[in-house]
């Protein structure tokens, strides 16, 4: 710091001016490329994470698509003549068979009377053998079914496996019932998992596709059923935005999977096209967050760098613009100091040497003309606003306010405080039998004798007709001591007669109710409803006297 202080004090004010002026053009410009440069990149990265989630629906999409053609291949099905006389086992196989060959994905059609045992199938497998205690015949005995992904367990050993895996079958199933809506049997399919495989592979061949992205399917417990090698079978519950079963629009968001790597993340959850009622499946798109967010940091670079070139020009004619404008500036800010110090308006110098500078020295010299006779209206309204009219004492507005700062203040200070709330005893009586301004005499004299028994620091408020309130700070051990000495002055000097004019005299008593704060309420709004009790308790005990708040 003190060779900063010295360094610019070789510099005269014109110059610091200028270098200011320098300082800020060069800090604005390369604060609005910055601005830019983060705008950019946040609607980049939207971009990016919309074409992650999009890539989800889309994976999604063509798997509900693919589903309802099966389903409605099934339903296709349920019009061949042999499964309604359900008596030519080889004809039926024959059409089986024939459906099989024109899809790949199929792996085995069945076809099992009411009781579960297959009658006719592809390639033979499993006839004669009872299913049914299999949830393929079990629910589809009931109405159309279609069962989730899951492992071959009677067709593992008999269906062909080149690749060694474990089979994996999604299950369409539905009942056939004759003419006599008498129940047939079960119609069985079996659609080998190898489908979304080729959905998947689908997705990502297109060329120019996003870099680096892999597509997943999820169960709808968010198992892995189709992905990546490491995490089949691995439940990816960890992710913070994998969509609830009520989400159907896809989403993305930057997620840290289990491996501790951040990739821009897109969700899409299946809901069904058509027949298929859907399985709940949730696709994901994933693309590290590095390789997707590349085009962000070059483009921000850019922008970065056309911002530094402009601000270094923009620094440069700033400048050259402050340094002519400096002198005159400079000596309008020395004026503005000066007021500082109580001179007057007209201080400030009428600047001629261009038009906008005479405009500006002018305005400005009415303006602060303007400021000064706005501050003094102001401070006269807000005495007005504050003070009650007739006695000078401050209103309920300026105690609230007062309060407001006074706690504060009464707990840095380790203080307590108690409200007095005093009622006059009798003044009515005045008013109707010596009138309203012999009740206003009367005030303004106890007004004087309240002002007398307050110590420095304290307040007393009027808050309407002839009630008053008297706030008094002191350490919590004197605020018994404090209240009682206090109220003793106060009912000792309102009881004096007031001398009215005419040589007429009015008497008044008084009735004080008190509370203590923060003893009786950590909040003064309900030490001030305790006071006011105790003011009217005072009043029912027979006037004239002090009543405290007891808990």
């Amino acid at each position: 710091m003190f060779y900063s202080s010295s360094f610019f004090s070789h510099f005269s004010l014109r110059s610091r001016f200028i270098i200011l002026i320098a300082a800020l053009v060069f800090t604005t410009t390369l604060l609005l490329g910055w601005v830019a440069s983060r705008e950019s990149a946040k609607q980049m990265e939207a971009n990016i994470g919309n074409a992650a989630s999009e890539a989800a629906y889309q994976m999604v999409d063509k798997l509900d698509r693919s589903m309802d053609a099966r389903i409605k291949e099934v339903k296709l099905l349920l019009g061949i003549q042999a499964l309604n006389n359900g008596t030519d086992t080889s004809l039926l196989r024959e059409q089986l068979e024939r459906l099989q060959d024109n899809h790949n994905v199929v792996s085995w059609i069945g076809f099992t009377d009411p009781e579960g045992v297959v009658q006719a199938a592809t390639e033979g497998i499993l006839e004669g053998v009872s299913i049914a205690q299999r949830p393929v015949f079990l629910e589809g005995r009931k109405a159309m079914w279609v069962g989730d992904v899951h492992e071959a367990v009677m067709l593992a050993q008999l269906l062909p496996n080149p690749s060694g895996e474990p089979l994996q079958f999604v299950d369409i199933a539905t009942p056939v019932y004759g003419s006599n809506e008498q129940l047939q049997g079960v119609l069985a399919v079996h659609l080998s998992w190898q489908w979304a495989e080729y959905v998947q592979q689908s997705m990502l061949t297109p060329s120019g596709y996003l870099e680096d992205t892999e597509i997943l399917l999820l169960s709808a417990n968010g198992t892995v059923l189709l992905g990546p090698e490491t995490l089949i079978d691995q439940s990816l519950d960890s992710l913070n935005h994998i969509p609830s079963s009520t989400t159907t629009a896809p989403q993305w968001a930057i997620e840290t999977w289990p491996n501790g790597e951040r990739f821009v993340t897109g969700y899409a959850r299946s809901s069904g096209f058509e027949d298929f009622p859907g399985l709940d499946w949730i696709a994901v798109s994933r693309q590290p967050v590095a390789t997707a967010f590349a085009p962000i940091e070059k483009l921000q670079d850019a922008i970065m760098g056309t911002g530094l070139l402009l601000a270094l020009l923009f620094a440069i004619v700033g400048w050259i613009i402050a340094s002519r404008l400096a002198a005159p500036l400079t000596r309008l800010a020395n004026a503005a100091d000066r007021m500082q110090d109580g001179e007057h308006a007209d201080s400030i110098p009428l600047e001629d040497s261009s038009p906008e500078l005479k405009h500006l020295s002018t305005s400005m010299r009415n303006m602060v003309a303007r400021l000064l006779d706005q501050r003094s209206t102001i401070n006269r309204l807000e005495d007005l606003a504050n003070t009650d009219p007739l006695t000078g004492l401050p209103n309920r507005a300026f105690l609230n306010r007062y309060l407001k700062l006074a706690i504060p203040e009464a707990e840095r200070n380790q203080q307590s405080m108690a409200v007095i709330f005093i009622d006059l005893d009798g003044f009515k009586q005045v008013n109707d039998e010596l009138g309203h301004h012999a009740g206003d005499l009367l005030l303004i004299e106890i007004t004087q004798r309240l002002k007398s028994a307050l110590r420095s620091g304290d307040v007393v408020a009027r808050m309407g007709g002839d009630e008053f309130v008297m706030v008094l700070k002191t350490k919590e051990e004197h605020l018994e001591m404090l209240t009682h000495e206090i109220s003793r002055r106060l009912l000792s000097s309102i009881d004096q007669p007031v001398l009215l004019p005419d040589n007429e005299q009015a008497r008044v008593g008084s009735s004080l109710g008190a509370a203590w704060w923060p003893h009786h309420g950590l909040h003064i709004n309900t030490v001030l409803q305790l006071a006011d009790d105790a003011l009217y308790a005072a009043k029912a005990k027979g006037k004239h006297q002090l009543v405290i708040h007891s808990a």
